[in-house]
């Protein structure tokens, strides 16, 4: 909650620079402020989640607004999609920043009536950005973002509880996918406020974690383990392919695979997203799977001494024919 309350408290200062930033140096501020929102996971989990809220945006039409040579107009129809409008065009200016430098001041000037180039770029900034703001203040004090908490998960179990779980997980190998899933269950709950329940009838079959089914927007997550042998590329593949078939049944686009890795070997999965992009994701009929890789197999010796790991690497071909791996 702490971290909560001072990550709110941030943003609103970032908005705050914003408004009293000159004009002159509103592209400089702006890069900023998108490279410090780029380096908050549970910002950028909040982005890319509002991010498929509201597909199929007219952005281009959104950013010609703002020029003045039509009437301005906000195209979304939700709260998340007029926070990524905001964002799309803050990451437009700051790549722009260091070749056109004058460029959000002159956005400003063709936005606003103001003779004065300051008041302009005020009026932009409190009309225009601000609801990117208020969303990521809003949504942090009422909610966690799935991707921050998966993330948060992943990071005690490969931190904390690796030992622990493991032994658990040896003395009932038969349950031992279960025996993870319900210690994500229990974290999604405690960290986040994300209500799952435990394997749910769907038309699929049974998925391990399926949140809120009595909402609109229910949360389709699905744990699988690897061991290398039985439970190997192949289980994935058909895990992978078992969320996707979920999600089309709760009429959702976006779904979580957690793999929980029993080996030493590392697991590379294809991403539609930047390289450096965590977790890495792909979309499939529709539906956009986010990959966490967790290492459960607690470390036999230090990193140093351990040697190369053994990677498996699931390719684009892989995602589109499972039954052939």
């Amino acid at each position: 909650m702490r971290y909560q309350q001072q990550l709110q408290v941030a943003v609103r200062e970032r908005f705050r620079r914003l408004m009293t930033a000159t004009s002159s140096a509103a592209s400089h501020e702006i890069y900023l402020a998108t490279q410090w929102i780029k380096a908050q996971p549970a910002l950028r989990g909040l982005l890319e989640e509002a991010s498929r809220a509201e597909p199929g945006m007219d952005h281009e039409g959104f950013r010609a607004s703002l020029s003045g040579s039509q009437r301005f107009r906000w195209p979304n129809r939700t709260e998340e999609g007029g926070a990524v409008l905001v964002w799309e065009l803050m990451q437009n200016i700051a790549r722009l920043e260091e070749s056109q430098p004058d460029f959000a001041q002159r956005i400003a000037v063709a936005y606003s009536h103001s003779r004065n180039i300051q008041d302009s770029w005020r009026e932009l900034a409190e009309e225009v950005l601000q609801p990117l703001f208020n969303f990521l203040s809003e949504r942090i004090g009422s909610q966690s973002s799935v991707l921050h908490t998966l993330e948060r998960y992943r990071t005690r179990i490969e931190w904390f509880d690796r030992q622990e779980l493991y032994a658990r997980f040896e003395a009932d190998t038969a349950n031992g996918e279960e025996i993870y899933n319900l210690d994500l269950q229990r974290f999604l709950f405690l960290e986040g406020d994300h209500v799952t329940h435990a394997k749910p009838r769907s038309a699929s079959g049974e998925a391990d974690l399926i949140g809120s089914l009595d909402a609109t927007d229910p949360l389709v997550c699905d744990g699988k383990i690897f061991d290398g042998s039985s439970r190997g590329k192949t289980y994935l593949l058909k895990g992978l392919h078992q969320v996707v078939k979920y999600a089309h049944d709760y009429g959702q686009h976006t779904a979580y695979l957690v793999i929980y890795n029993i080996t030493a070997k590392l697991i590379e999965f294809p991403t539609d997203g930047p390289a450096d992009t965590w977790p890495p994701y792909t979309e499939v009929s529709g539906v956009r799977v986010y990959f966490v890789h967790v290492r459960v197999l607690p470390p036999a010796t230090t990193a140093s001494k351990a040697g190369k790991a053994t990677r498996v690497t699931i390719t684009r071909d892989d995602l589109t024919n499972p039954d052939a791996n």
